[in-house]
């Protein structure tokens, strides 16, 4: 467990009467597809409520050091194991670990005491949503995919509240289910939608998600040529082993690139891009969605069922963008294809200028706003 500085909360009135700072606790485990929406929420909850006190629960994994503790919070770590696709050791994790999960997550809340548990996805949120439920202190639950996953379809039985991504979403549990969209950086709202660039699009952004993507690293020796003989310049995020990998290929061909395996400033990077080549995980599609940005998804070849391939379809419908399977034959010729139609002057422009319905900037804050009302309820 890592303690952040603390300091001296303003007081708050809560459902019970009493007055004192209003205590969030979050359960997201460490991927950034759980993670960065958990922290654009905790953002407007802080923006909401400046006076409330958050805390994490975590698994331990890397990320969750620099968006977590490196920001000041106090993380507690709880160890625990996801069982799908993981057969009998999988369950057998979970059965052992059990246990002592719940004994440490009723220590938390018997000294934290928190009002209101707020859980963010991954197998990290089934035990703290679970036993917030045992103890009568209220829960919500975010559904990033468009499917809810395993762990969230068994959170919908014990949660108050479920807020999803997509209006489709459907759940069969007791959680109430609120359509909110999935949180996105604020920063987003500066970032020009409708502009075409002049000579067609030159500014090509590549994305891996919070881990880097193999498949698209190693495609670049395929692709760069290409993006060479069109005058393409490139920002790629990739997987830090790969680093050499991908400016070499790039640094062979000529191509202008950047690359990075994080990207720090994403609202200045979705601002410089004319396309985009990206995972297709809930949070890319949700901000590509909101920069309004011609792109073609690569969904992760080990994805559980079809989430992220689902997630795309959602734009590649409005012609908004190509879908690329990675683990189907020949990915990099696949890949060259879908990027040389992309960067067609006519076809990149009908899909800029494509409708795609109303688009939503404000998911972290209506979120916030739903769990503030939900603690004032119970």
């Amino acid at each position: 467990m890592e303690k952040a500085a603390t300091n001296n909360p303003q007081s708050c009135v809560i459902g019970d009467g009493k007055s004192h700072p209003l205590r969030i606790l979050v359960a997201a485990s460490g991927t950034g597809g759980h993670l960065i929406p958990a922290m654009h929420i905790v953002s407007a909850l802080k923006h909401k409520s400046p006076e409330c006190v958050v805390e994490f629960i975590g698994a331990g994994r890397p990320l969750e050091e620099r968006l977590i503790v490196e920001k000041g919070y106090t993380r507690h770590i709880v160890q625990s194991s996801g069982v799908k696709k993981r057969g009998l050791l999988g369950v057998l994790q979970f059965i052992l670990r059990l246990p002592g999960g719940v004994l440490k997550i009723s220590k938390l809340y018997n000294s934290f005491r928190p009002d209101v548990v707020v859980g963010v996805g991954g197998y990290v949120s089934v035990l703290p949503v679970v036993v917030a439920r045992l103890k009568g202190i209220p829960t919500w639950i975010h559904e990033a995919e468009l499917t809810p996953g395993l762990a969230n379809k068994a959170l919908s039985y014990f949660a108050d509240r479920m807020s999803t991504a997509f209006a489709e979403t459907k759940s069969k549990g007791r959680a109430k289910v609120q359509y909110t969209g999935h949180p996105v950086r604020s920063e987003l709202e500066g970032v020009d939608r409708d502009s075409l660039p002049k000579n067609g699009p030159r500014h090509l952004l590549i994305l891996g998600g919070s881990q880097g993507a193999r498949g698209l690293d190693e495609a670049v020796a395929h692709i760069a040529p290409m993006l060479a003989e069109r005058g393409i310049e490139v920002v790629h995020q990739c997987r830090p082993d790969a680093m050499e990998l991908v400016v070499n290929s790039y640094r062979a061909a000529q191509v202008p690139a950047h690359v990075v395996s994080f990207i720090d400033d994403m609202a200045g990077a979705y601002q410089w891009s004319d396309l985009i080549i990206s995972r297709a995980g809930a949070s890319s599609v949700a901000e590509i969605s909101c920069v309004n940005r011609p792109s073609i998804f690569v969904p992760y070849p080990y994805q559980q069922g079809t989430h992220q391939s689902d997630n795309a379809r959602t734009l590649v419908a409005k012609n908004k963008a190509i879908l690329v399977e990675e683990n189907e034959p020949e990915f990099s010729k696949r890949i060259k294809s879908a990027l040389e139609k992309l960067l067609d002057p006519e076809l990149y422009r009908a899909m800029k200028v494509a409708p795609q319905g109303a688009v939503r900037l404000d998911a972290a804050r209506s979120i916030a706003d739903g769990i503030c009302s939900l603690v004032k309820s119970h």
